[in-house]
């Protein structure tokens, strides 16, 4: 529904227009045939002999003016958007592609061309090719697929440990994984601090269960670290504990401490990959979307060997923390039991359908044996008197 008109005032001719006259004139000149441009001009056409020259290169500003039209009349292909909101009920919002318009360029320039070796009065037409987006809406879901889930228990962790899981796992969730993006666990999170919202809780420190800031933000971690083995995304750093976890099998567990110990993992596949977190009550899970793999992921947990435990180490109360419990010498109070140790192998499995492919070897710890603790008073028993038999039996390798 548009026109555009140009006339002589509108073109100008290019300047230099006689130099294609001149160079035919002077390949004439070579065969020997010398003559002035205008006796060379009439002979030339008295021979049948013609001159095309494109009608783009004889006006100049007409590429400029037909580029100007295009770009009024043109339509921008527009790719398909993936919004991920990880807390709504649909985590995913895909916009729909649009076609592009673009002008058939090639065929305006050959029929401009063609009128203008006969006429001075030229009229064409626009045509248009459709121009299909790069993205288009289907491809974007084929990205948003559900790979995996994998959760853990909470429901016996105490209200700090329990908060410092969520919140850390909460810092993942809406998290893009992009194609050959390295990610660090303990950078993600942050420090592990009251600023930053973590609490105190129970941590495994040199071997033992105590009381430190952001106890249970290694299970946030193992429970991240176990959804992204069963996606297939490559794992570049992974601790263990220095003692067994309950929440996953031996072999499956994700250490993190800040500055010494970090979960690393890279995505090595051509597509993003979508992480959403949540939790309840009992449980926090990971949900991984990507492009539906070639294969499925499991992952399996061996005991080698079981490492015996050395028994109780007693130790005497005098700082006087339990003099609640124990007083004098002979009176015991169980802090905790001894636990043996393990040597454990963990492996990953590959399955097309339900045929196993490959299993591979990648965790080979030992998790060392832990004694027992009991506390034992300090004061020396008054004459006649007998120190209170608290039912604690001491245990001896």
């Amino acid at each position: 529904d548009k026109n555009w008109k140009f006339d002589g005032d509108d073109l100008k001719v290019n300047s230099d227009i006689h130099t294609i006259l001149e160079a035919s004139q002077d390949e004439d000149s070579l065969l020997g045939k010398e003559t002035d441009t205008s006796d060379f001009l009439a002979q030339f056409n008295k021979k049948g002999g013609s001159i095309n020259v494109s009608f783009n290169y004889i006006f100049t500003g007409l590429d400029e003016k037909i580029e100007s039209i295009l770009n009024e009349v043109e339509i921008e292909p527009i790719n398909s958007k993936i919004n991920f909101t990880p807390d709504n009920k649909n985590p995913f919002d895909i916009t729909e592609s649009v076609n592009g318009k673009r002008v058939n360029k090639q065929k305006l320039y050959n029929d401009i061309n063609e009128q203008f070796l006969t006429s001075n009065k030229i009229n064409v037409e626009l045509s248009y090719t459709e121009e299909i987006p790069t993205i288009t809406k289907e491809y974007n879901e084929s990205l948003t697929k559900k790979i995996t889930t994998f959760s853990t228990n909470v429901a016996d962790s105490t209200g700090g440990r329990k908060h410092n899981v969520k919140l850390a796992l909460s810092k993942f969730n809406g998290f893009v994984l992009n194609p050959n993006e390295t990610v660090s666990f303990n950078t993600i999170i942050g420090e592990h601090t009251t600023q930053n919202g973590y609490k105190p809780a129970t941590i495994i420190y040199n071997g033992e269960f105590t009381e430190g800031i952001g106890g249970g933000i290694c299970q946030a971690s193992t429970t991240l670290y176990n959804a992204l083995l069963l996606s297939g995304v490559r794992i570049d750093e992974v601790h263990k504990h220095s003692l067994p976890v309950r929440y996953v099998p031996l072999g499956l567990d994700a250490m993190v401490a800040e500055y010494t110990s970090d979960l690393k993992f890279t995505n090595t596949s051509e597509y993003p990959i979508y992480i959403k977190t949540y939790s309840d009550k009992n449980s926090v899970s990971v949900d991984v979307f990507s492009h539906e793999l070639d294969y499925t992921y499991k992952t399996r947990s061996e005991t080698i060997d079981t490492i015996k435990s050395s028994g109780d180490k007693v130790i005497p109360d005098t700082d006087r923390k339990y003099t609640s419990k124990v007083l004098f010498k002979g009176e015991y109070f169980r802090i905790s039991y001894p636990k043996d140790g393990y040597e454990a192998k963990a492996y990953l499995q590959k399955y097309l359908g339900d045929k196993l492919i490959e299993e591979t070897l990648i965790r080979h710890e030992i998790y060392q044996p832990q004694r027992g603790v009991v506390i034992e008073g300090v004061e020396d028993l008054p004459a006649g008197i007998s120190p209170i038999d608290s039912g604690v039996k001491i245990m001896y390798e």
